[in-house]
């Protein structure tokens, strides 16, 4: 009787060298974090040149192959027609916050929802225009930083807690970058995973909006002893429509 030969099926990658193998994200990380903390602010050190000195490191141990070889495949990979797509999706995503931002269509959101509703309904306002507006530009970031200026700046004329509105903001953009279609994290997840763009939105719509329905029930109730807000300016709501559009 002759024996089939075993097939080592065990696919495992030993500990040191999956370490190895995530180290360049580790690299990034800490290069980000650790220049943000030194410098005191987290929008000084560009997000390119840590993911350059990331790459140099991913090249770097990538050992058994020449130079050249490895920065070939290093490129190859990037180059990838995932890993593009998110990155264009990404860079349009980025250019329309930006756009919107310069043509008053945040000011305008923010206005908007603040004039229709009254005083006690302040906080939840900025959370659900932090959810409209991330959701609809794809990018917690950039929500935060187009936001939390208004933010302060209500929080003070409110003569409230410039941290809690703060917060609001914070945690209406990642409900809406959770599940924005044009989110390079959403580009990321679904393009590698091979599922449909549908499905994830779905998955996470059961996530996401109990803890968005709670959160401002929540909001609700803390805002009932808000002062009435003069708001600075006039603005034109037709400034909104690209955020309906997208």
């Amino acid at each position: 009787m002759i024996e089939k030969p075993t097939i080592n099926t065990d696919r495992r990658i030993p500990p040191g060298r999956g370490w190895l193998a995530l180290s360049p994200v580790i690299v990034f990380l800490l290069l980000y974090v650790m220049v943000s903390v030194i410098l005191d602010d987290f929008y000084k050190m560009p997000i390119a040149v840590a993911l350059v000195v990331a790459s140099m490191w991913a090249v770097a141990i990538y050992r058994g192959h020449p130079l050249m070889e490895r920065i070939e495949t290093f490129s190859r990979a990037a180059g990838h027609f995932n890993i593009l797509y998110m990155i264009w999706v990404f860079v349009l995503a980025g250019a329309f916050a930006t756009i919107a931002k310069e043509i008053g269509a945040i000011d305008a959101t923010v206005n908007l929802t603040l004039r229709f509703f009254p005083p006690e309904f302040v906080v939840p306002t900025m959370f659900f225009a932090a959810c409209f507006i991330s959701l609809s530009v794809g990018t917690s970031v950039g929500t935060v930083v187009a936001l939390t200026p208004l933010a302060v700046e209500i929080a003070q004329m409110a003569e409230a807690n410039t941290a809690f509105y703060v917060a609001v903001v914070l945690g209406g953009a990642f409900f809406g970058d959770n599940l924005s279609f044009i989110s390079d994290t959403t580009i990321a997840a679904t393009r590698s995973q091979g599922c449909n763009m549908a499905d994830k939105f779905k998955a996470n719509l059961w996530i996401a909006l109990p803890a968005a329905l709670v959160t401002l029930i929540a909001y609700i109730i803390m805002g009932q002893d808000t002062p009435p807000i003069q708001l600075a300016q006039e603005s034109d709501y037709m400034l909104i429509l690209p955020y309906i559009v997208v």
